[in-house]
């Protein structure tokens, strides 16, 4: 009978997701691989353009959660081949305590744009597998890896549309029967955590500025948690400020201010980002 239930959730969502426009953003980190023009996405360019970014940012929020409290280095790296993208991210906090990597896919359109997103985060203690097993441990059980299907679409009125869904790795809960006993090495049924999320995108002078709303909940229990919190409900509201600071043709330095509300945590923060970008390209 549950798995009857996980089966037509499943199916709803995958309707869903085939239905509606949809979009973007990041997982554990806050890359922004195509928003922060890394890459000279030209599609009329012939062959390989590459480029590199490096960011410092007063704290890490991923969609209403703090992966890192503590200041964060960042560097991002992208090689675009036509219409493909190959990404990478790195970041690390100042303290030592959050360390994370992640591999990025991308097939991308100027009004369209679809990516894979495979983040590993080290931190101890952000679950209940003691000890990293390694990047490419595909294990559910104990993979502190997390698979992202990123989808995006620009709208008319300058809007943007983004859809996340944790697809495969460690969005399950430790089980109940083990939290009562004191057991830290066994995880529940995957809880396919989806993030909708909707900004509209405003530029008064030479300041961006990008209001936002996002939506999560669980594609196996649409009342229970998720990846982002106990219940469904909006995660992450807010808004961002950047300008560029210093533009030539071959550096650019912006900074965005960012502030964002969690309501299901009942959490506020201001983050900024100063960052390197188009550092070199061919």
């Amino acid at each position: 009978m549950i798995k009857k239930k996980l089966d037509q959730s499943l199916l709803a969502g995958l309707i869903i997701l085939l239905g509606l426009p949809i979009t973007t953003i990041q997982a554990q980190n806050e890359n922004d691989l195509i928003e922060d023009s890394i890459i000279h996405v030209n599609s009329s360019a012939d062959g390989v353009i590459w480029d590199m970014s490096f960011s410092f940012k007063t704290m890490n929020v991923f969609r209403g959660l703090v992966p890192s409290r503590a200041p964060v280095f960042a560097t991002q790296a992208g090689v675009k081949v036509k219409d493909f993208i190959l990404g990478f991210y790195g970041g690390a906090s100042t303290n030592g305590y959050y360390t994370e990597t992640d591999l990025i896919l991308m097939y991308y359109r100027p009004k369209f744009n679809i990516r894979a997103d495979w983040y590993y985060n080290f931190t101890e203690g952000i679950t209940n597998i003691p000890s990293p097993s390694g990047f490419f441990d595909l294990n559910p059980e104990v993979t502190r890896g997390l698979l992202d299907v990123i989808i995006k679409v620009n709208l008319p009125k300058k809007l943007e549309w983004e859809s996340s869904t944790l697809l495969y790795g460690r969005d399950r809960p430790s089980l109940p029967e083990d939290d009562q006993n004191g057991i830290e090495l066994r995880r529940g049924k995957q809880r396919y955590s989806q993030y909708f999320k909707i900004s509209y995108v405003a530029k008064i002078n030479e300041t961006k500025l990008l209001p936002y709303i996002g939506y999560s909940y669980s594609w196996s229990d649409f009342s229970g948690p998720s990846f982002y919190g106990d219940r469904p409900g909006f995660n992450d509201i807010g808004v961002s400020i950047s300008r560029k600071i210093f533009d030539t043709k071959t550096i650019s330095i912006p900074f965005k201010a960012t502030l964002s509300y969690n309501n299901l945590s009942n959490n506020i923060y201001l983050v900024g980002t100063l960052s390197l970008i188009e550092l070199s390209k061919i």
